[in-house]
């Protein structure tokens, strides 16, 4: 007869990374990189750190403050500039793509910012660099301020959108490139007599990639911000 199998010694398992808030924020980090933002709560988060609800709340009130934190990360990792007044329309391109690319790699976080004031480290960080665009292109201080409201609501909003796409299972090309075909033929199967802008137009409604259209949507404020300003 076999002796009973000796149990595992806690020296014999691999030791535990320590907890910390920037292992809470990573761990909730990558749950929503895989499964979505409503799948992060303190208790998912601490049962992929291998511990306790309770021991998260040492570093966090409640999820609201995580979410708070998990935003100042993904804000930390883009990269800000200094502010150039010839490329000053380009910069902004760069630096409003590269917050919505941060957005749409944790979805529903563009959502939940939405709602939530920039008032974190990095988040400011970003508000500052952005103003500092905006001066260095000669828009105005009121102008720049609320520009700066505008093009994160253009931002958020086409993250959210992609969040939109991602949840139906709308990833591919060819997935996107079905439901352009559904939406065009929708147009078009409409009364004429009612709708004949829609119908006769139906190919120019839904032209353009997501990224040819969020190009047009910033270049086209800043089209106005300049013309506000005199300088076109």
């Amino acid at each position: 007869m076999n002796a009973p199998a000796r149990p595992r010694s806690t020296r014999d398992r691999p030791a535990k990374a320590p907890l910390s808030e920037k292992a809470i924020v990573d761990a909730a980090l990558a749950i929503t990189q895989a499964e979505g933002l409503e799948a992060v709560t303190m208790r998912r988060v601490a049962a992929k750190l291998d511990t306790g609800a309770a021991s998260l709340y040492v570093y966090f009130a409640n999820r609201d403050e995580l979410l708070r934190a998990m935003m100042d990360s993904v804000s930390g990792t883009v990269p800000l500039v200094t502010p150039e007044p010839q490329r000053w329309r380009e910069q902004v391109h760069d630096l409003t793509r590269r917050i919505r690319e941060a957005l749409e790699a944790h979805p529903g976080l563009a959502v939940a910012l939405s709602g939530e004031p920039p008032l974190t480290e990095n988040s400011l960080a970003g508000v500052e660099n952005l103003l500092g665009i905006l001066f260095a292109g000669g828009i105005a201080a009121q102008d720049a301020a609320w520009a700066c409201d505008i093009l994160m609501l253009i931002v958020t909003a086409t993250a959210a959108e992609t969040d939109v796409r991602r949840a139906a299972g709308r990833t591919s090309d060819a997935d996107r490139d079905d439901a352009i075909a559904r939406i065009r033929d929708a147009f078009t199967a409409l009364p004429a007599e009612r709708f004949p802008l829609i119908t006769a137009h139906s190919s120019e409604l839904v032209a353009g990639a997501a990224d040819d259209r969020f190009r047009f949507a910033v270049d086209t404020f800043l089209d106005g911000l300049v013309a506000r300003t005199g300088q076109g």
